[in-house]
């Protein structure tokens, strides 16, 4: 099977996978950009594995809810590691993150559309250790309508394994080439995540919960201290889906209280 039918069967697969809802978590825009593609950076400090197997692809699609807005949105993911012996050839996982729906209300009225953002990214792993993994992931958000420019930034991540335990600690800094009321000229955040596997086997062994904190400064903006929790439950070694609740704005700004169905496939080697 080759890489577009491997993909529209994992696309397949997250429509009939992942609940139908009506309404589904809301990005917030301005700094830090698209939302998405931090939920999957979090969840996977912690969880998973920095990322993606070489030679392998994988597919992230999410529904996500607002419960303060009741925005909605479908962020979705798609990811490739080349197989290779080189960091930026074998250990260097490259992605573009979107909406595949936005649904919000303005002025009364309901619109849906396509993202209006795309980010790419490059994680490159610096340091693989038997417990320790670094690495640095430098992203590029351009602005499809609505704002004007971009952003630039990257995260830099470690990530320390124990047993069943895994913690994770990320600090990232991004900048607008055209800034505005929604689009700050600069954001620094610091993130915080912790995981735990139930089980070493079994069926409890296929979930980890997993729980994060974000604090984040923007230009002109009130600090803002966020929190995150939920569990992923591992199906297969290929699929996994994750139930998460998000509360941004917990000290700071205005709160929003949010949560996200995900799903992410490996499609496996690519031919």
């Amino acid at each position: 099977m080759g890489f577009t039918s491997r993909l529209l069967a994992a696309v397949a697969l997250l429509d009939m996978v992942t609940p139908r809802m009506q309404a589904a978590l809301f990005f917030r825009r301005g700094a830090g950009g698209p939302r998405g593609s931090n939920i999957a950076l979090r969840r996977r400090v912690h969880v998973n594995t920095l990322i993606t197997e070489p030679g392998t692809a994988e597919v992230e699609w999410s529904h996500l809810y607002s419960l303060t807005t009741t925005n909605y949105a479908m962020p979705s993911t798609i990811k490739y590691t080349p197989e290779g012996r080189h960091i930026l050839w074998g250990r260097t996982e490259f992605s573009a993150a979107f909406d595949s729906i936005d649904n919000s209300e303005t002025a009364g009225e309901r619109s849906t559309q396509f993202s209006d953002r795309l980010t790419f990214a490059a994680n490159s792993v610096l340091f693989d250790g038997e417990k320790l993994d670094i690495a640095v992931q430098p992203l590029v958000t351009f602005f499809l309508r609505d704002e004007s420019g971009a952003r630039i930034g990257a995260t830099a991540i470690a990530r320390y394994d124990a047993g069943r335990n895994s913690t994770g600690v990320t600090a990232s800094w991004s900048a607008a080439t055209v800034s505005s009321p929604t689009n700050p000229a600069g954001t620094f955040d610091l993130g915080f995540g912790f995981g735990r596997r139930l089980m070493p086997s079994g069926f409890l062994g296929h979930f980890t919960p997993h729980v994060n904190a974000v604090w984040e400064k923007s230009t002109g903006v009130e600090r803002m201290v966020s929190v995150f929790e939920g569990v992923e439950y591992q199906i297969t070694e290929k699929v996994a889906l994750d139930f998460s609740g998000q509360h941004f704005s917990l000290i700071g700004g205005t709160p929003d209280h949010q949560i996200v169905i995900g799903l992410t496939v490996n499609l496996g080697k690519l031919r």
